[in-house]
């Protein structure tokens, strides 16, 4: 049986220029209406015009099961792409930079673990992680952001509308150990 350690394998970002988000940025921690983060906040350093610092990587083998505009440039999770491990497991990559993550990776492809399938950020084109990222992030990791999620449900779901086409009765997993074995550091 597949174990949420089965599909962090790799750092979805890299860990020598980001760290895992305490507070509002942790799993569990509260938002408004009673609701609690699904998932990981990782942020990166404002320190390079080169992409590459910025890349996103897939945490292990699977399928892209969504892979569009989750609310708006600016609002919601903004570009997002969610990871179907056909294990039970899925992996869902939210803030993206749209225009230098868009058609990276599209709905169905294969992607094997280490894969760049999309950016944080492209500063050498202005443009920063999308969606509806806190601006109350320490500087410099002002809006450059990755919300990570891991959640369990049947394999084989897939969407090109609703997010909860693939979430719906799902269980949410609390990737923070996992990823902290992988190299993060918090603050």
């Amino acid at each position: 049986m597949a174990t949420i350690q089965d599909i962090f394998k790799t750092p979805p970002t890299l860990t020598t220029a980001s760290l895992l988000r305490g507070g509002p940025g942790a799993f569990g921690a509260p938002r408004g209406a009673g609701k609690t983060h699904q998932g990981v906040d990782i942020v990166s350093n404002q320190s390079s015009m080169d992409k590459s610092v910025y890349q996103v990587l897939a945490t292990a083998d699977g399928l892209v099961a969504y892979a569009m505009i989750n609310g708006t440039a600016t609002t919601g999770y903004g570009y997002t792409l969610v990871v179907d491990h056909q294990n039970g497991f899925y992996t869902l990559y939210a803030h993206l930079a749209i225009n230098a993550s868009g058609g990276i990776v599209t709905l169905g492809q294969a992607v094997s673990q280490g894969d760049i399938i999309g950016y944080l950020a492209d500063l050498a084109n202005g443009e920063k992680s999308s969606g509806n990222v806190l601006a109350n992030v320490v500087a410099p990791y002002d809006k450059i952001q990755l919300h990570i999620e891991c959640f369990e449900a049947p394999a084989g779901r897939s969407s090109t509308g609703a997010l909860s086409d693939i979430k719906g009765g799902s269980t949410l997993d609390d990737p923070t150990a996992s990823l902290m074995s992988l190299g993060y550091a918090t603050y």
